[in-house]
């Protein structure tokens, strides 16, 4: 076996693995022949979904390229030779018959440390995980009372901060709703969004009590995070109970309709310009400028203020919208690990 931590000439190095795992303090050996037969896969330390783990399509692509001489890195295994990554890897080599396989074997690992590492080593080599693989990885590390550094998450998986954070609410709602005896249709009925908003409220009868309120009333996020923000404010908690009596009081309409069986009206300001918005996107720049001349001084006072509004909205949408498009919209390819470099053995990919 190697020394630990060391480099060798072996064409399945890879300085990228490496990189990752001295940046973690992991503790890893390279072994170039680990026999295939002793690998084990258990659950608990990959975070790819079982039907994403080696297509067969891209299993039979790495053989392939294998038998042609491609170098590929290696494997990566825990101390009980558990996977971690290169799941189609290690398929591949066993379509080719082989008995042995490269691995490096990092030692010390917890189930966290080895989902988290599969992460970073899984978005970097090859096909991205998909949103909901790194989803269950994130409530995964919540549900076991993990602190998340939204900043390092971010950079491991791609995911913008702002929608991890909201994840994170998510999941924490969740579990304190259920805490609190909130009941489960109120939890049912609310979006993602309104959930994430209600995390933030402070004091458990508020809580319970504007939970309840946002479901019957069928409250948007943005009027859930303000009333949050009023009650978070309040000096006592029977102010803070006040502030979502006098909501629910306003509300009241809106709470008959839905038990009705009807949606609450859309009294939004935004739903007009939404509008306004659409018809000036049908105008090129030409088309805007094309204005007689006695006109322009005050088309064009018109267009510098809706300039200024538009700047600082898509500014304020930037920070505090989730702007990921629909899933439907950027769903991609299963998953999987390892790029191929056909030529000399030094070309190694991480």
């Amino acid at each position: 076996m190697a020394s630990r931590n060391s480099r060798t000439a072996h064409p399945a190095v890879s300085q990228q693995i490496e990189q990752m795992l001295k940046a973690r303090n992991i503790d890893f050996d390279f072994e170039p022949n680990v026999q295939i037969s002793e690998i084990r896969d258990a659950e608990g330390n990959q975070v790819r979904l079982t039907e994403h783990r080696a297509p067969k399509d891209q299993v039979a692509k790495y053989a392939i390229a294998m038998k042609s001489g491609a170098t590929f890195p290696a494997i990566v295994l825990n101390d009980r030779l558990e996977r971690i990554d290169g799941n189609t890897r290690l398929e591949a080599h066993i379509k080719n018959g082989a008995e042995v396989v490269p691995a490096y074997l990092c030692h010390g690992l917890t189930p966290l440390e080895a989902r988290s590492l599969s992460v970073e080593l899984n978005q970097s080599n090859g096909l991205a995980m998909t949103e909901e693989e790194i989803r269950l990885f994130v409530d995964g590390a919540v549900a076991e009372g993990q602190d998340a550094d939204l900043r390092t998450l971010s950079r491991m998986t791609g995911v913008r901060d702002t929608k991890i954070a909201r994840w994170i609410a998510e999941t924490q709602f969740t579990a304190r709703a259920e805490r609190e005896g909130v009941e489960e249709r109120h939890v049912n009925a609310l979006p993602p969004s309104t959930r994430a908003a209600l995390q933030a409220t402070r004091l458990a009868a508020v809580f319970r009590a504007l939970t309840q309120l946002a479901a019957e009333a069928r409250m948007p996020a943005a009027a859930v995070k303000k009333i949050v923000g009023q009650a978070n404010a309040a000096s006592s908690e029977s102010d803070a109970l006040a502030v979502v009596k006098a909501e629910r009081e306003a509300r009241a309409d809106e709470i008959r309709a839905v038990a009705s069986g009807f949606s609450p009206r859309d009294n939004r300001r935004s739903k007009g310009s939404a509008q306004h918005l659409g018809g000036l996107a049908r105008f090129e720049v030409e088309d805007l400028l094309d204005v007689a001349p006695e006109k322009r001084f005050d088309t064009f006072q018109r267009m510098a203020l809706l300039r200024d509004r538009l700047d600082k909205a898509v500014e304020v949408a930037e920070r505090e919208w989730d702007l990921t498009p629909p899933a439907e919209e950027t769903a991609g390819p299963d998953g999987s690990e390892g790029e191929i470099q056909t030529g000399a053995p030094a070309g190694v990919v991480g």
